[in-house]
């Protein structure tokens, strides 16, 4: 070949290399083409970079290149969330980018400069990934400390997002083109990025048909956090906005109106839930921010819509109209007592020029908040901010009196401000706001038969709900008194059905918070006479499950079980269940055993629990039965199963009867095998060798006498031997005295047979280690290797196992013994081997110290045992050289490894020896080794677990 020939022979090979590269890239970015294979990031860059120093960049269209931006900002923003600008060919990217390490912002702009230099138009898609690459810049720079030249990079990355923005905010609705351009303007805590904020959230307010609630919460931050500090032209503009969604829904609701339009789906039914401040500050928002065309309609919407015209109105001062949307940010996003209170009872200059309308506004939104904060720590003794509360309701009810003598409120909003100030001030134990209340309600006749008589017309519960708040706030000033209840709501009414809606609405409200009096009025209610709502009991149910004792919740469940629904006693057994391990050290706790299998007993003596409860009812059972309560589980379990027969698992049966056993109680043990055994005959079994052979080992030897003509040959030989023998329990004399025949038994015994390991076990742990030798000898020629093995294994540790010879003397023995039986009988040694050999190392303490220990736990490591994050290169310790542990050579490390049988167990001698040595590193560090490895296990059941269920 020539020098020139030469020459060019790689530049020819590397143009067919890149012709490949730019084939590949479109190959992959033409949808529709075929090509189904998964890329990484960095193979994508490396074939556009290829393309791109060989000028082939050209043959890229539009589509692809917007595919490739699309991809990369993805990726530069670390989400893989769904969007109408996601890339259909983003799952066949594999692998995140860790944003702190790498980002793909430089490639998506380079993507896009060639586009424009292309002489093609940026989409919609395209500027989209341009704003949330700035963004992802600007946001990187806000949370650091900025200098001045951080200032002046974060005003271009925000000028260029913003300029994106606006090129597509008019296109698209979803939040996450508008959320994360508000949402990095808010967080700069500049004023000049906050104007452009409130300008930016104006438009979207006038546009929007529909704001998101993402969006919502970013508005109500603005509000509350720059609101002050805000011009007036911006504030001006957020509340035009406001008013201009408000005109609309004006226009709708004429339009409904005049058209007669039949209620629907959206109706509000007064029956559904009572009318609350709650409910009134969500629909006075709703009309504000919901979709135009999907508001619900309710009998008082033209009262809200007048008094939304006279809060907002243009003609009205700014300062009224801004004090209103503070209000309603207040209520959405409240956070804390000091900085609600403030707010709420700040009027500025309006103290006295204040409309009925904006104190009515002020009162309901103010009251809404506090409930709302109250809920949110209701769980919190003794109670936040009690002062700070108490003179918010003062202050709030000395604005409702304004409202109350202009008479301009319908009366059912009227009743439900007044059962909020029942309940806060109750809560706050404001007695006198509570008497001034009763006072205002008997002024303004909401009680008494005139409202009674007011109320006919239709269906509503407002007098209903306020009563019961006034009940429920007398028992929490005076506490359960049931001739105070009594007379009180018979002073009000003499209709029972009436009062027993009362006493029913008291109890689902004292539910939530106060178990104890929701439970005395419960008792009151069943005293007088009275049926309280099955609605009621459900609320109970389900409040017992956050809180309340768990001795109350099985009381309440025993007794009223036949007026809750099934789903309510379903949902507190699962929760009982769950909590019944909280209890166990308390003096109560058989007590509380003995309720709980009574409950169960009668929840579920003719229809069985639901299935997503099996296995906490499993549990359930099992820790009764392990304190005492074993006939009633078995009676328990027998009931379940005759109504549902394979309700229990089979591995819930062996676990109970390995409980029954483990407590001695063998008839109870017999009654499951009979229900096992017509469900799932092979675990029954398996069970009836179980219990014979403990049975017989405890001395029980009339219940094993009945299992004889059901037992194979081998446990029947062996519970022959013992009656021959006569031998008591085995709690009774020495195990070494009842292993003088078991080596002549084990000798007519077949290897094979289920019981041999057990028995073969049993004579090692009495001494017999000859007898167990020659067994071992007269097996060894007619096993197979694998069970040559486990013999050998079982052997080598019953001798591991004995009182003496300790340390060197037992390691030797155990090396010398492995020769032998290698060398006689074909014995192969593996992992389980290495096991037992480095448990008797571990266990000389005087020789293997610590560093020996690393130096044992490296060599390991290199013979192929799992590194975790670690390598045959980069070992787990830095042990000498000199420190190499005694008798290396003698270990095999050639066999497969299993995580379950060898790796697991060997790791976790390894902590303790550490432990016990007082390595605490060494000990911490193979345990997060052993945490990797387990995890890594658990990977990989689950893809094999995918993989049987694809095939399958």
């Amino acid at each position: 070949m020539s020098l020139r020939a030469y020459r060019a022979a790689p530049l020819l090979s590397s143009t067919r290399v890149d012709t490949v590269a730019i084939d590949a890239l479109r190959s992959f970015l033409l949808q529709g083409s075929g090509d189904i294979r998964i890329y990484t990031a960095n193979k994508l860059r490396r074939l556009y970079r290829s393309a791109e120093w060989r000028g082939q960049l050209g043959r890229l269209d539009s589509s692809m290149l917007s595919t490739l931006i699309s991809i990369f900002g993805s990726l530069c923003i670390g989400t893989r969330e769904t969007c109408a600008y996601d890339s259909p060919l983003l799952s066949r990217v594999q692998g995140e980018v860790d944003v702190g390490r790498r980002s793909y912002s430089s490639f998506v702009v380079n993507a896009a400069s060639l586009k424009m230099q292309l002489g093609m138009v940026l989409t919609d898609s395209d500027r989209f990934w341009l704003m949330r690459v700035a963004l992802a810049g600007a946001e990187a720079l806000i949370s650091s400390s900025c200098d001045q030249a951080s200032q002046k990079q974060l005003a271009v990355l925000i000028n260029r997002a913003r300029n994106h923005y606006c090129a597509i905010r008019s296109h698209s609705f979803h939040p996450r083109v508008h959320v994360p351009y508000l949402q990095a303007l808010l967080n700069t805590d500049d004023l000049r990025y906050v104007e452009i904020l409130a300008k930016d959230m104006s438009y979207v307010l006038r546009t929007h048909r529909y704001c998101h609630p993402e969006t919502l919460q970013v508005f109500y931050q603005l509000i509350l956090k720059h609101g002050t500090t805000l011009s007036r032209r911006s504030r001006e503009a957020l509340v035009s906005s406001v008013w201009i969604r408000l005109q609309e829904a004006h226009r709708e609701n004429l339009q409904s109106e005049s058209s007669d339009a039949t209620p629907g789906i959206d109706t509000y039914r007064p029956d559904h839930h009572p009318l609350d401040v709650s409910w009134v500050a969500r629909y006075v928002s709703a009309l504000l921010f919901q979709l135009l065309d999907c508001r619900s309609q309710h009998r008082h919407r033209s009262w809200f819509m007048e008094e939304l015209f006279a809060v907002l109105s243009p003609s009205q001062e700014l300062s009224q109209r801004w004090m209103a949307m503070t209000l309603v940010a207040l209520f959405q996003s409240c956070s804390s007592i000091a900085i609600t209170g403030s707010a709420l009872l700040d009027d500025g200059p309006l103290e006295q020029l204040q409309s009925p309308a904006a104190a009515c506004w002020q009162v309901i939104f103010g009251l809404a908040t506090v409930e709302k904060l109250l809920k949110a720590s209701a769980m919190s003794r003794p109670l936040p901010g009690r002062d700070s509360i108490r003179d918010i309701l003062r202050a709030l009810y000395g604005k409702w009196l304004q409202v109350a003598n202009a008479l301009t409120v319908p009366r059912d909003i009227a009743c439900a401000v007044m059962a909020s100030f029942f309940k806060l001030a109750s809560i706050v134990h404001d007695s006198s706001l509570v008497e001034g209340c009763l006072a205002l309600c008997d002024l303004g006749m909401l009680w008494g038969p005139s409202s009674f008589n007011n109320l006919a017309n239709h269906s509503d519960h407002s007098n209903t709900f306020m009563s019961a708040q006034y009940v429920a706030a007398l028992l929490r000033l005076h506490g359960p008194n049931t001739e105070m209840v009594l007379r009180t709501i018979d002073a009000i009414s003499k209709d029972v059905q009436w009062q027993c809606g009362v006493l029913s609405t008291v109890v689902r409200e004292l539910a939530l918070t106060e178990l104890e009096l929701a439970m005395a009025v419960l008792d009151i209610a069943k005293k007088a006479g009275m049926a309280i709502d099955p609605g009621s009991f459900d609320a109970l149910a389900v409040s017992f499950t956050r809180g309340g004792t768990l001795e109350q919740a099985l009381r309440f469940l025993k007794d009223w079980k036949s007026q809750l629904s099934r789903e309510s006693r379903d949902i507190l057994m699962g929760a009982i269940a769950l909590h019944i391990h909280d209890v166990k050290q308390d003096r109560s706790f058989p007590k509380i055993l003995a309720l709980v299998v009574d409950v169960i007993a009668g929840l579920y003596d003719s229809q069985s629990p639901p299935t997503h409860l099996r296995k906490r009812l499993e549990g359930l059972l099992l820790i009764c039965c392990q304190h005492g309560r074993a006939s009633e589980v078995v009676s328990v379990v027998c009931d379940i199963t005759r109504n549902t027969p394979k309700y229990f698992l089979p591995t819930f049966f062996h676990g109970l009867c390995s409980t029954l056993l483990r407590h001695r109680q063998f008839k109870s043990a017999v009654k499951v095998l009979a229900v096992v055994k017509s469900l799932y005959p092979t675990i029954a079994r398996q069970l009836l060798h179980m219990v014979a052979n403990t049975a017989t080992r405890a001395g029980a030897t009339r219940v094993a006498e009945g299992f004889h003509g059901q037992l194979n040959r081998s446990t029947s030989l062996y519970l022959r031997y013992r009656a021959h023998f006569r031998l008591p329990s085995e709690r009774r004399i020495p195990r070494n005295l009842l292993s003088l025949k078991l080596s002549s038994f084990l000798c007519n015994l077949s290897h094979k047979d289920p019981t041999f390991d057990y028995l073969f076990g049993e004579l090692l742990k009495s001494g017999r280690v000859g007898a167990a030798k020659r067994i071992f000898a007269r097996i060894a020629p007619i096993a197979s290797p694998s069970r040559r093995t486990d013999l050998g294994n079982l052997l080598l540790h019953g001798i591991s196992t004995q009182p003496t010879p300790r340390n060197r003397r037992r390691l030797r023995k155990l090396l010398s013994l492995i020769e032998d039986l290698t060398g006689q009988y074909g014995f192969q040694p593996d992992r389980v081997t290495v096991n037992i050999i480095i448990k008797a190392m571990i266990s000389w303490r005087a020789m293997f110290d610590n560093v020996r220990l690393r130096a044992l736990f490296n060599h390991l490591i290199r013979g192929g045992y799992p590194p975790g994050d670690y390598s045959s290169r980069t070992l787990p310790f830095e042990s000498p050289s000199a420190g190499r542990p005694l008798v290396m050579e003698k270990i095999g490390l050639s066999s497969h490894v299993d995580f379950e049988r060898h790796v697991r167990p060997l790791y976790r001698m390894f902590v303790k020896a550490f432990y016990v040595r007082g390595d605490v590193e060494a000990a911490r560090r193979v345990a997060e080794i052993l945490s990797v490895e387990e995890g890594r296990y658990k990977c990989v059941n689950a893809r094999e677990r995918e993989h049987d269920l694809d095939e399958s």
